[in-house]
């Protein structure tokens, strides 16, 4: 298991995927792709399994980072803020 981020905020977009912020680093995800499973481990304790939908960059991009996504069935209201989200072995 490897730690990615922990969630400072969530972007929810009409066709329903979920960004996270922060971004992580291009450095930390050279072993991460679209269709990885993660593990959403909340502050409450529970944990959610999940799928890496894929990456994405802001509009005006920070350099050499990018972020997060998932998609349905989770809503925002699934991944509060402080979850840590964590590439499944």
């Amino acid at each position: 298991m490897k730690l990615l981020i922990v969630v400072e905020d969530i972007f929810e977009f009409k066709d329903g995927t979920l960004h996270f912020s922060p971004f992580v680093a291009i450095a930390e995800l050279k072993e991460v792709k679209a269709g990885d499973r993660l593990e959403l481990r909340r502050p409450d304790g529970t944990t959610i399994h999940t799928t890496l939908y894929g990456f994405d960059r802001a509009s005006s991009p920070v350099r050499g980072q990018w972020g997060l996504s998932v998609n349905k069935p989770l809503t925002r209201a699934d991944i509060p803020i402080g979850t840590e989200v964590w590439k499944a072995d």
